[in-house]
């Protein structure tokens, strides 16, 4: 079935409906909210039409392959989650290097009170953290970027 609606983009709606059925067979979670695939079209959204066209929704896809196969791969003792020893390792292995004060403030926002990331948490968390370093790679001067006030809170307000 078109995950398209009848305009050829795919609504945070349409979003859900699609990753659901695809990732909830091979992973154990709730399933990706409203929310998230709301954050997941303003992420690659880039024409800022609310809906992912064709290009935007291939490079999410592009995406939630990398992460499905790391998780696979680097959830080594099988449990369908993540440790935050194992999150550190997946996020430096896909080259998401941050501070340990930056990690530790990830772990509280992803990862529920016995410190474990599931799939869609690790999703959202992937996304996110590589939007944000692209981001800051597109404005990098000697190190550091500068945005106005309004760019900023667009930017992380939207996604």
């Amino acid at each position: 079935r078109s995950a398209c609606g009848d305009d050829g983009e795919v609504s945070a709606y349409e979003l859900k409906d699609v990753l659901n059925g695809i990732f909830q067979e091979e992973f154990e979670f709730d399933g990706f909210s409203t929310d998230m695939c709301r954050s997941m079209v303003a992420m690659k959204d880039a024409d800022l039409s609310g809906k992912l066209g064709f290009t935007d929704f291939c490079d999410l896809w592009e995406d939630l392959k990398l992460c499905k196969k790391a998780f696979k791969m680097l959830d080594t003792d099988g449990n369908n989650y993540f440790n935050s020893y194992e999150f550190r390792r997946i996020l430096n292995t896909m080259g998401l290097r941050v501070s340990n004060a930056t990690f530790n403030a990830i772990v509280m926002r992803y990862s529920n009170n016995d410190g474990q990331v599931f799939f869609d948490d690790f999703v959202a968390c992937f996304i996110k953290l590589k939007c944000m370093f692209d981001t800051f790679k597109d404005n990098d001067e000697g190190g550091q970027a500068s945005f106005k006030m309004d760019e900023f809170i667009q930017m992380t307000m939207y996604t």
